[in-house]
């Protein structure tokens, strides 16, 4: 590592020597070496293609970014300024360099290849675990039929995002429950929105997927957490996008909040519903304009058209806000959760702030999940290592202390 090496050598000679290849295909051909009339990307995925091409199944895979997707707006970007700091030359060449590249990987002519999309890094890192088992032969089927040993020894299966939101967020659970309990004090209420909020990322989406795992349980339909694409920031596109998510991808025709109200009831005549949005501040204008503009006078439609129909199901929202910064919010939302307060559901209901985790967090969270401490300190060491930094340093930030949490051995193995 770090020797003068020669790069394209040294690159082809780690291709020869992987178990695998993934290639991840962006909007950016790659740097081209001297001497050479392809990309370092380019050659990378032939010298791999070269290996495994007597295979049937070759241990490769490759990846791109969902078409306008969150990914595919990002990687645009990123690679629009690559492309601004090369040679002028190059810039007139780059499109086609990449087409031609893009051609050769997905080859429909001669060949059909699997290529997956992908939205986030989410997706990124779950086709790369899964890729990486398969082709060691650590799948189901090999370990049902014995050609593997099956490991029973506990990792992300018991680590899934709904029991990772119940750390140190029991009092923001509790304010949930209590807006979802309380509201049969007013049967008139057709819906409500609640907005989970916190400094930058603290853990907002694994905390919905808690609540959606244990509160809205009996709510339809079921789906995971969604966010606006980043091109699609308008009340227009939120409504199409509540409508596909609520109603499925065969809807068609609804352009306004009112006309959603109309159809979101002929389903609550069946069954409660519920949807999940992360991030309300991809919408322009943000939590007023979602409030104002969206969600009071879907709310009204609704409230009309329920009373008419004596329908008793109701719809729950969940959003998240990032910023941490209310000022923005107006008088769009409220905090009151008071059981003496009379609430005005057509805002968005304010819980608790998500803040940053503490070591007596994940020492409850432990002994809820009975994580051994067999070895006097085990629980006390594993909490340090998964909130402090190399430096020693507290490290409040949920994606890292996740992304820890999962690296560990809670559980012994053979564990249930």
């Amino acid at each position: 590592m770090g020797a003068y090496n020669a790069t394209v050598a040294k690159c082809q000679q780690r291709v020869k020597e992987s178990g695998g290849f993934i290639l991840m295909l962006g909007h950016w051909y790659g740097s081209i070496p001297p001497g050479k009339d392809k990309s370092i990307t380019h050659l990378e995925f032939e010298w791999a293609f070269e290996k495994w091409a007597s295979q049937p199944f070759p241990k490769m895979a490759v990846l791109k970014p969902k078409l306008a997707g969150a990914a595919d707006t990002k990687l645009q970007e990123l690679a629009h300024q690559l492309i601004q700091k090369i040679a002028q030359e190059d810039q007139v060449k780059h499109p086609d360099r990449l087409r031609r590249f893009y051609e050769q990987v997905d080859d429909k002519r001669h060949q059909w290849r699997t290529i997956r999309t992908f939205e986030d890094e989410h997706d990124l890192r779950e086709y790369a675990l899964v890729f990486g088992l398969e082709w060691q032969g650590r799948t189901p089927m090999a370990a049902a039929q014995g050609q593997v040993e099956a490991e029973w020894q506990i990792t992300d299966s018991r680590l899934r995002d709904d029991k990772l939101g119940q750390i140190g967020r029991k009092p923001h659970y509790d304010a949930v429950e209590a807006i979802l309990s309380n509201v049969v004090a007013y049967p008139q209420v057709p819906a409500m929105v609640i907005l989970v909020h916190g400094d930058g990322d603290q853990g907002q989406r694994v905390f919905l997927s808690h609540v959606v795992t244990k509160l809205l349980k009996d709510y339809y339909p079921k789906h995971t957490i969604g966010r606006l694409p980043l091109e699609s920031n308008s009340v227009s596109a939120l409504v199409d996008w509540v409508a596909r998510t609520l109603l499925g991808e065969g809807c068609a025709g609804i352009e306004t909040p009112e006309q959603l109200a109309e159809q979101v009831l002929e389903e609550l005549k069946h069954q409660p519903l519920y949807f999940t949005l992360d991030c309300i501040g991809d919408l322009a204008g943000g939590i007023p304009v979602f409030r104002e503009q969206f969600w009071l006078p879907f709310w009204k439609r609704l409230e009309t058209l329920r009373k008419e129909w004596k329908i008793k199901n109701r719809l729950v929202a969940l959003v998240t806000d990032y910023t941490g910064d209310s000022s923005h919010w107006g008088d769009a939302v409220t905090a009151s959760c008071s059981e003496e307060d009379i609430l005005d559901y057509t805002k968005l209901l304010l819980i608790p702030k998500l803040g940053p985790f503490k070591r007596m967090d994940l020492l409850a969270w432990f002994e809820r999940a009975s994580v051994p401490d067999d070895v006097a300190g085990r629980r006390v060491k594993l909490a340090n290592r998964v909130l402090k930094n190399e430096r020693g340093e507290l490290e409040p930030f949920p994606p890292r202390v996740f992304d820890r949490l999962r690296r560990e051995t809670l559980w012994p193995e053979g564990a249930i």
